[in-house]
């Protein structure tokens, strides 16, 4: 999965395990010499660094030289999600190395230039980007002590770990407190989806439209590892928030627009998969989605079928 995919707390749980991986680098004589989100992956319910050749030997007195990349793949867009407004995660789809610290400096309201760590990280690292942008800088022109480094790396964790977004407000937020099923409707639906499973020989599912994953979690529940789709990122929240909760390994919630699914991106358009390539699943649930697709965007249903048959 890529960093467009993840909710709120998903980017934060990466960035905030990336920070704990440098301190503990730092303990052994090493630090990290790129800070990219795409380095991060979720295995069993949690963020894990899969890039090992991003460690180098710490030498006493340089400088941070991911900062860059911490402040552009993690603090600028948390604040801005933060700050702004939560879809503005989108921005790495376009900007595969972060969110450029002038756009954000641009973007983010002018009351976070008051918080003095979103002053000097992003609004003060932004102009210095641009000051420095056409000049020659020597390497070791600017020492750092230890201290200063865990300092540095310390000021990151504390301003992303207070970071918040709540997950209300949207169309699907609160959606199984307001479907028109009976109770005993909503039983039989379980209870068919359950059944059906049985009859199946699942090791990987994909519910599309999943919400907040009720129904991904009869899969898990039974062993399947389970991604869980959806377009809303307040439900996707939701369903990470829980899945962490409850130390459920088995399930990956993901936010994805089945309209406008996740294009492969990078150089020859091969560095980041599209979400087909990262297929197929040996199941898929399409619950309650089909009518969205084919009367709310206008979508032919053997069109429909075929994106399915492609997927599964």
């Amino acid at each position: 999965s890529y960093p467009y995919e993840w909710c709120f707390s998903q980017l934060k749980d990466a960035a905030l395990t990336t920070l704990k991986i440098q301190k503990m680098a730092m303990d052994f004589g090493m630090t990290l010499k790129d800070c990219s989100a795409y380095n991060i992956q979720f295995k069993d319910g949690k963020a894990i660094l899969i890039d090992t050749l991003s460690f180098e030997k710490y030498i006493e007195g340089q400088s941070w030289v991911a900062y860059r990349q911490a402040c552009q793949h993690f603090l600028a867009p948390l604040a801005l999600m933060s700050y702004k407004d939560v879809r503005l995660s989108q921005l790495f789809r376009i900007y595969i190395d972060g969110v450029p610290l002038d756009l954000a400096s641009l973007l983010l309201p002018v009351s976070t230039r008051f918080n003095a760590s979103l002053l000097s990280h992003i609004h003060l690292h932004a102009r210095s980007q641009k000051h420095f942008a056409d000049k020659k800088i020597k390497i070791d022109s600017h020492k750092m002590s230890r201290f200063a480094f865990l300092s540095l790396i310390d000021n990151l964790e504390s301003i992303i770990r207070k970071m918040k977004w709540r997950a209300a407000g949207t169309e699907w937020a609160d959606y199984y407190k307001d479907i028109n099923y009976s109770a005993e409707a909503f039983e039989n639906k379980k209870e068919i989806v359950s059944s059906m499973l049985e009859e199946t020989d699942t090791n990987i599912l994909w519910d599309l439209g999943a919400n907040d994953g009720l129904f991904s979690r009869i899969a898990s529940s039974r062993g399947i590892y389970t991604i869980s789709f959806d377009v809303d990122n307040a439900a996707v929240e939701k369903n990470y928030l829980r899945s962490i909760k409850n130390n459920e390994t088995h399930i990956l919630p993901l936010l994805v627009d089945l309209i406008n699914p996740s294009p492969a991106i990078g150089w020859e358009n091969k560095e980041r998969l599209s979400l087909i390539e990262r297929g197929p699943a040996d199941t898929v649930f399409a619950l309650a989605l089909i009518h969205h697709l084919a009367i709310s965007n206008n979508l032919p249903f053997y069109k429909i079928a075929d994106f399915f048959s492609s997927i599964c």
